[in-house]
């Protein structure tokens, strides 16, 4: 079939009317199947992070990516599972430990009620109430919990389906999308995609460190303070910890209130020495992290203002929940850059900006 010469030329105009309209209908898809999108993008950041590790092991393996990938989803599934036995065995263990502690704590509770503002606070009936009320809407709860099931486990599959093919195909897609720029541009375009891929990796690949670390340097400290149940308190505390500014109280208010209800309490017997004792340990690991941790695996890309910070968290948790949580911060840091481009293109600046830290 012989193609026919271009007859149709789209003036300034409507072509801005044709990004408006598909950037429009974008964010209308998005917002009908947002579920959806969270998770192909989730999977988009997951392959981003394992990208270089099949580009590595490919070159051991006559450049078959298809290998490669093979080779790390089967040792990434094994991993997973012996992590999972493992851990599950040992939280099964401390959670048969905390359920025969439980009716002293509860006898705790009852013998000495919780007064909040000169107030007494009967926390064991409030526990139990609790737990009635889950039981009883277990019946109505049933139907959707299942359906929740089915949806989760489709959700799960696409993601590990998403992955598989964008780790295998991944640079054929970027070469693709490079194409659609003009030749002129591209060197320019390349080199902004590589500070936004500076604050990204430095960023998600430095904050996947921080989980072992913050959980192995957190159960350590918590077993030498004698806290019982250490390493899934660890655990939890290195996982919420990602979490800018609502991780860390989390954590730590987690731990002090596993450490005030056993019997007894590590320590000391009084409520506030092991509250500020627990308080004070994880002050100090923040710390530890601040200045010495995150400046090591995360590097300098990544710094906003404090105010920035706090606007990102509460957008990317409306957003994108969890995933938005861990992704406030870096996101935010690449519309940071963009914009900071942008107004170099504005103002005709013939230097382009790099992502260095900002000044504040």
């Amino acid at each position: 079939m012989q193609i026919p010469p271009v007859t149709i030329h789209f003036s300034s105009r409507v072509k801005w009317l044709a990004v408006i309209l598909v950037c429009l209908f974008a964010y209308v898809l998005y917002t009908v199947v947002h579920d959806v999108a969270i998770v192909f993008f989730g999977a988009m950041v997951i392959a981003y992070i394992f990208y270089p590790v099949i580009t590595w092991l490919a070159g051991y393996l006559r450049g078959s990516r298809m290998w490669a990938t093979v080779i790390v989803f089967g040792v990434v599934g094994v991993l997973l599972t012996l992590a999972m036995q493992n851990f599950a065995t040992r939280l099964a263990l401390q959670i048969e430990s905390f359920r025969q502690d439980l009716p002293q704590i509860m006898a705790q509770l009852e013998a000495q009620p919780v007064v909040v503002l000169g107030m007494p606070i009967d926390v064991s009936s409030e526990i139990k109430k609790a737990l009635s009320g889950v039981v009883s809407t277990l019946p109505e709860e049933g139907p959707h919990l299942f359906v929740g099931f089915i949806e989760g486990f489709l959700h799960t599959l696409a993601f590990m389906i998403t992955t598989f093919y964008l780790l295998l195909h991944g640079r054929r897609l970027v070469h693709q999308i490079a194409q659609l720029v003009p030749a002129v541009h591209r060197d320019e375009v390349r080199f902004v995609v590589l500070q936004v891929h500076t604050i990204m990796s430095g960023y998600i690949r430095g904050t996947l460190l921080l989980i072992p670390i913050m959980a192995v340097l957190t159960s350590i400290s918590l077993w030498f303070l004698g806290v019982d149940y250490a390493i899934v308190i660890g655990i939890v505390s290195g996982v919420v910890e990602i979490l800018p500014i609502v991780g860390p109280w989390s954590a730590a208010a987690f731990a002090v209130t596993m450490a005030i209800f056993q019997n007894p309490m590590p320590i000391s017997d009084s409520v506030v020495i092991v509250a500020g004792t627990i308080g004070g340990l994880y002050l100090g690991l923040r710390m530890f992290e601040d200045y010495v941790i995150i400046p090591a695996v995360v590097g300098p890309a990544v710094h906003l203002h404090p105010i920035l910070v706090i606007a990102a968290i509460l957008a990317g948790a409306a957003v994108g929940g969890i995933l938005g949580l861990f992704l406030a911060i870096p996101v935010t840091s690449v519309l940071q850059y963009l914009l900071r481009w942008l107004y170099a293109k504005l103002t005709d600046d013939p230097i382009l900006p790099t992502a260095q830290p900002t000044k504040h």
